[in-house]
């Protein structure tokens, strides 16, 4: 069966309930909701259809056939169709020493993370990675019990179910993925030195047709272990940097990765994770409260200005996303013992100099505590951000 892809990749994943992968309803129960539906069906979801994500979860408080009518497909597709969907953050905590990790929503006007209460299926606890596609968001590898998984799952920021999907065919850890085009996921590495070549180092999932294959790529070495990446849209390539801190662009027209001749300033620096694309430069977290930016395939890194009140606190980021608005969003721990979650917004302005060219700058939008544990009930746990993403649902 072929799956519309007109609505990018949300149509591809409610495909999955029409092939069968999952429950789902496929038309919407005609409920008598209050005065609602003294007016036509088409009305009542188009009117519900302007509302926000608060005023719509409001609503579904108020009765089951209230819950019904807001999380109905047909008002799912309305919403992206009149690009009504609004971006929300979500964030995946673990909180050890419990065995799965929780899902929690960013509370936009209380700024405070709430969790969601969703089925018992979970995805691996660790070194996954996280694909942001549709109102959605891919979870691929990682480990279970220790071991590389070859598992694919899709949370489905609407509804907050998952959806299991087809697995790779290698299982994989801490692998590359990168969504390239709106129907394909690609995945580089994270198979292990001893089984990896060329032949299955990289699989491409097609969602349209929710099949995996395997993707023959040529690389300067073998096996290519890839510390960081990200997609560089414009180039339309994915960036990557090794443990030894090369630099390679893998292009999807030529289906191979190239060497670009720059060596990170600090190769195998642990502390500079999470990078990410603002218009042309890349920015990541250093250490004591330091955000870092660069010019792409340049990897000559400086400090981004302006943020001194971040690293008089003395800690160390642990997590570094962007949301629509092209700020910074970060979070961290007071200290490493902390059972509270600290998150800020930074939007950034470039400043031309005469003598030093040209520094970034940061202005902390708000700051402020958005997670904390019960210390009388959990004073034995730990915290971890393990992913931060901002979805239009």
């Amino acid at each position: 069966m072929k799956i519309d892809l007109s609505l990018k990749g949300r149509s591809a994943i409610r495909g999955c309930c029409q092939l069968g992968l999952t429950p789902g309803q496929n038309k919407m129960k005609k409920k008598k909701v209050c005065g609602l539906w003294s007016l036509p069906d088409a009305v009542v979801v188009n009117c519900l259809a302007q509302l926000s994500r608060l005023d719509l979860a409001a609503l579904a408080i108020a009765s089951k056939n209230h819950r019904s009518l807001v999380v109905s497909p047909e008002l799912r597709d309305l919403r992206w169709q009149q690009r009504c969907m609004e971006p929300s953050l979500y964030v995946c905590l673990r909180i050890f020493p419990e065995p799965s990790p929780r899902w929690f929503i960013l509370h936009p006007m209380q700024r405070w993370l709430k969790p969601i209460h969703m089925d018992l299926y979970q995805a691996p606890k660790s070194a996954s990675s996280f694909v942001v596609m549709g109102c959605g968001i891919f979870i691929i590898g990682g480990l279970v019990d220790g071991k590389p998984t070859s598992e694919v799952s899709f949370f489905d920021c609407f509804e907050h179910r998952w959806y299991r999907m087809p697995p790779m065919k290698m299982a994989r850890a801490s692998a590359s993925a990168s969504l390239m085009t709106d129907s394909k996921i690609y995945v580089f590495g994270g198979c292990g030195d001893d089984v990896a070549n060329s032949s299955n180092w990289a699989e491409v999932f097609d969602v349209a047709t929710l099949t995996w294959d395997f993707l023959y790529v040529f690389t300067p070495k073998m096996p290519l272990n890839i510390q960081q990446s990200v997609v560089m849209i414009k180039e339309k390539e994915v960036y990557v940097v090794d443990e030894d801190g090369q630099n390679f662009s893998f292009s999807l027209s030529k289906c191979m990765f190239v060497a670009r001749g720059k060596t990170d300033s600090i190769p195998g620096n642990i502390y500079r994770n999470d990078w990410c694309v603002i218009g042309t430069f890349l920015f990541c977290r250093g250490t004591r409260g330091r955000i870092l930016w660069c010019l792409p395939y340049d990897l000559h890194w400086k400090e981004v200005k302006g943020l001194e009140e971040l690293q008089q606190w003395g800690f160390d980021i642990t997590k570094l996303c962007t949301n629509p608005a092209g700020n910074i969003v970060i979070f961290w721990k007071p200290h490493p013992q902390s059972l509270e979650l600290w998150s800020a917004e930074i939007s950034i302005s470039l400043v031309k100099r005469r003598r030093n060219g040209r520094e970034i700058l940061g202005k902390i939008e708000w700051s402020g505590a958005v997670f904390k544990l019960d210390p009388l009930i959990d004073s034995s746990y730990s915290l971890k951000v393990l992913s931060a993403n901002y979805v239009l649902a």
